[in-house]
């Protein structure tokens, strides 16, 4: 059975699942490659396309609402076939290319990617995906909504090249590759964090793309900078509108005023965001020995029946009867999985991710 595991030493829960071909007789090796595809990336079809034994491995993290996959493989085929329901709940799939070359199909187009390029395209609509000799691939699954923004057509940028090597391509390319390398060292505070970078800059790259990088109003600008800071501090259960207005150097009328434009409130916001990050948490089985107050509290949260009420009233089910419901759900939703397990990487000595995450916030508060 799949067991996750962690890093020696470390009290990151991130952990890092592997699925490996290279014990296995010749025909059971690529089964376990295309059951593994099916339940790990979405309801896929594989074909081993090359001369040779096929090999192949999957290393691969949740962090966040982020599920992250390396993949090394040799030639084969996947293929994502129309189904009656979209099992992906609208998940975008970035494909990052660090060695050989893919070439990806859906809607009519088409893109090969060489290493150091990436891509993106919709989980929900069939596509497919040929490697070209032996591969190293990074990808990665991510709800559509922390992509979107406003006057950008996402369909439009679909299934296209972005270099690696320049503008706010390079700087997404550079995050998601250092990520996927540090994730084991990772702490359950900094994971949303990583997420909303990788987000904030694919959206970027993409709107860069589009020609609209400064087609967001200031408004706009100010509220996605609003809800990063909130984000960033939604475990401090002292977290405030007073608190967000003086660390941004804004007034509350004036935040009050960005949230309204949304039929929201930023007290509001905050109160939706850590039920959200508590009913995600109830789901993780790595979370299965704590308490639901204990998850609750580390939310933010200081009254546990005010909670159960409130978490009742949103998602219609007590915490604990949500709790029972899903005994066997991976970590944010993602299916439970058979395969290999491996140790994570060991530490490293210095933190490239830690620096990058420092210098992105930098960017983009002054910006």
């Amino acid at each position: 059975m799949f067991r996750a595991t962690r890093a020696p030493g470390r009290l990151a829960i991130t952990q890092l699942g592997v699925i490996s071909t290279k014990d296995l007789n010749p025909p059971e090796k690529f089964q376990l490659w295309r059951d593994s595809l099916w339940n790990l990336m979405g309801r896929l079809r594989s074909e081993a396309t090359g001369s040779t034994t096929f090999e192949g491995r999957i290393e691969h993290y949740d962090v966040g609402d982020l599920r992250i996959c390396r993949l090394l493989a040799r030639q084969h085929r996947v293929v994502r076939t129309p189904e009656r329901r979209h099992d992906n709940q609208n998940l975008l799939k970035v494909a990052v290319q660090l060695k050989g070359a893919s070439y990806f199909e859906q809607n009519n187009r088409g893109v090969l990617l060489t290493p150091g390029n990436w891509s993106i395209y919709d989980t929900t609509k069939p596509y497919t995906v040929s490697s070209i000799g032996d591969i190293e691939l990074l990808t990665l699954l991510i709800p559509r909504a922390r992509i979107a923004a406003p006057r950008l057509n996402l369909d439009d940028l679909l299934v296209r090249g972005f270099r690696g090597n320049i503008g706010a391509g390079k700087l997404a390319f550079q995050v998601m590759t250092t990520a996927f390398a540090e994730m084991a060292n990772v702490s359950p505070e900094q994971e949303w964090e990583i997420v909303g970078a990788i987000s904030q800059l694919i959206r970027s790259t993409m709107l860069e793309a589009a020609g609209v990088r400064t087609g967001l109003s200031v408004k706009e600008q100010w509220r996605e900078r609003i809800k990063a800071y909130i984000e960033e501090h939604l475990r401090d259960p002292g977290l405030s509108l007073d608190e967000v207005a003086a660390a941004l150097n804004c007034s509350k009328r004036y935040i009050h005023k960005l949230f309204e434009a949304e039929g929201t409130t930023a007290s509001e916001y905050i109160w939706k965001l850590r039920l959200a990050r508590c009913r995600e948490q109830l789901a993780d089985p790595a979370s299965g020995h704590k308490s639901i107050t204990e998850i609750a509290y580390s939310w933010g949260f200081s009254d546990s029946a005010h909670f159960s009420r409130a978490f009742k009233e949103s998602f219609h089910l007590s915490p604990r009867a949500f709790r029972s419901a899903v005994p066997t759900v991976a970590p944010h939703g993602f299916p439970m999985l058979k395969g290999e397990t491996d140790l994570a990487p060991a530490a490293h000595s210095s933190s490239p991710l830690a620096r990058q995450l420092r210098q992105f916030k930098a960017d983009t508060t002054h910006s």
